[in-house]
């Protein structure tokens, strides 16, 4: 051990990377905040300190800058490919984690059927249905006239949401949240999955925990992982073509015999796709009602501007809330001020620079997504929500450090986030209940955020007619 240290410190090829030299040696310290929670906010404070690239273990380096997206996960000509670290490996491959660059655009190319423009407008009918139907729940749970005292916890209820809509994309059906007031026992299951998926990294990273890990993961969270990916795979076994109603998986489907694709690859997909299309936007809409409740001055100018660009609940569209400049606005800060993915996602080092530094080949680099949309080089009073940022043409802040979809599609999830937000606060006017909630110190993270109760009272403006309340 005393020889490898030495070697880590003085003679490995990153030697001259920042970092606390500690660090260098073992990867325990970036493993224990992984199982703290806190770490987005570790690698942050480690970058404030140590600048844009830092050294976080013998073999690894985290990066914030604004240009460190592209040069690693970006396809640049000239430049090597930096594929996915074993950070993925998992025993199902899915859209997320598969290695191979091929086999993944093969997955890619079967599901971008669900994710074109054509697709996400026929999908917005049903997120308008369900978005309809959650206006209804506000109005009898969270209203002043009906909500507890403290508020109601909407937390939850943003998941709801979220988690229904995703499935009848997914699976061609809801789930039923939003009508029987409780979480679907998926929904109780989804973090609980993310966590067992944290603890399985952190004993990738010490070869000799590798072949134990399972062992070693708490069995109530192996169990809940498990119980995860088996309903997914089972929802998906009872679909059989042809499908009347298309979703994200229908082609998918549709080709699997000609593709070889197996029932345990397709659960895998749903399985990422409902976490990913539900907690993501879930998080997005409970820290953005968070800020905006703090920041007075912000939430009145974007309900100024909603409620003022429409006459009527029904003129409410996607296509209609693309020309709210200031809506847009505060999308674009809620999703850096709280990005949905805070952690970096690991990429295996070709060897090639990154920001001018060379990284040698098998050396595990990312951008910390949470370092740099918090980095005071990029971003001017990083822990303030200013939605101006976004618009003002004088602002000088490094707007392409915050990449919350990490370069990849994001029509739906902008378009349910516009219809959404203009719908609620069209209708309703929002007070936060909790006066000493604060949003990130409350909030864990384990790969996603594990997010703290949200208590929200809502109060129906006077002399409107609302279409889902009155009929």
């Amino acid at each position: 051990f005393v020889w490898r240290a030495i070697y880590n410190l003085y003679f490995h090829p990153l030697a001259k990377v920042p970092g606390p030299r500690i660090y260098a040696i073992s990867s325990f310290y970036t493993s224990y905040h992984w199982v703290s929670g806190r770490y987005p906010y570790a690698i942050r404070q480690l970058h404030e300190k140590y600048g844009t690239a830092v050294r976080l273990a013998p073999n690894q380096v985290s990066f914030c800058s604004e240009g460190s997206w592209k040069e690693i996960y970006g396809h640049v000509g000239g430049r090597k490919q930096f594929l996915k670290s074993n950070f993925y490996t998992q025993q199902f491959p899915h859209i997320v984690n598969e290695r191979d660059p091929i086999k993944h655009s093969e997955i890619r190319r079967l599901l971008s059927h669900g994710f074109s423009p054509r697709a996400v407008g026929e999908q917005e009918a049903y997120v308008h249905e369900y978005v309809d139907r959650f206006i209804q729940k506000v109005n009898i749970y969270a209203t002043k006239k009906d909500s507890p005292e403290e508020g109601e916890e909407m937390t939850k209820w943003y998941s709801f949401l979220t988690f229904d809509i995703i499935g009848d994309l997914a699976f061609g059906e809801p789930f039923g949240s939003l009508d029987d007031g409780r979480p679907h026992f998926w929904v109780s299951i989804i973090l609980d999955n993310i966590k067992a998926i944290a603890w399985s990294t952190i004993f990738r990273q010490f070869l000799i925990l590798r072949p134990v890990a399972i062992w070693l993961t708490p069995k109530a969270l192996m169990s809940k992982r498990i119980q995860h990916f088996e309903y997914s795979r089972d929802k998906i076994a009872r679909q059989e073509p042809p499908h009347p109603k298309k979703d994200f998986l229908s082609n998918m489907l549709d080709k699997k015999e000609l593709k070889g694709i197996t029932m345990d690859n397709l659960g895998a997909n749903a399985s990422i796709l409902i976490t990913a299309g539900s907690e993501t936007t879930a998080t997005f809409l409970s820290s953005t009602s968070f800020y905006l409740c703090r920041t007075l001055s912000s939430y009145q100018k974007l309900v100024n501007e909603i409620r003022s660009s429409f006459n009527s609940y029904n003129e409410i569209t996607g296509q209609a809330t693309e020309n709210l400049t200031y809506l847009k606005a505060v999308i674009d800060e809620g999703l850096r001020i709280f990005p949905p993915v805070p952690i970096g996602m690991p990429r295996e080092s070709p060897g090639e620079n990154v920001e001018g530094i060379y990284i040698p080949k098998g050396v595990e680099v990312f951008t910390s997504s949470y370092s740099a949309t918090h980095y005071s080089g990029n971003f001017h009073r990083p822990d303030s929500f200013i939605p101006e940022r976004w618009i003002d043409p004088n602002c000088t802040d490094k707007k392409r450090a915050s990449q919350p979809f990490l370069l990849g599609s994001r029509g739906l999830a902008l378009l349910e986030m516009r219809v959404i937000l203009a719908k609620m606060l069209w209708v309703y006017d929002m007070e936060l209940m909790d006066p000493n909630l604060s949003w990130g110190k409350d909030n864990n993270c384990y790969l996603l955020w594990d997010k703290p109760k949200l208590p929200i009272r809502y109060t129906r403006r006077a002399g409107i007619v609302v279409p889902p309340l009155d009929g």
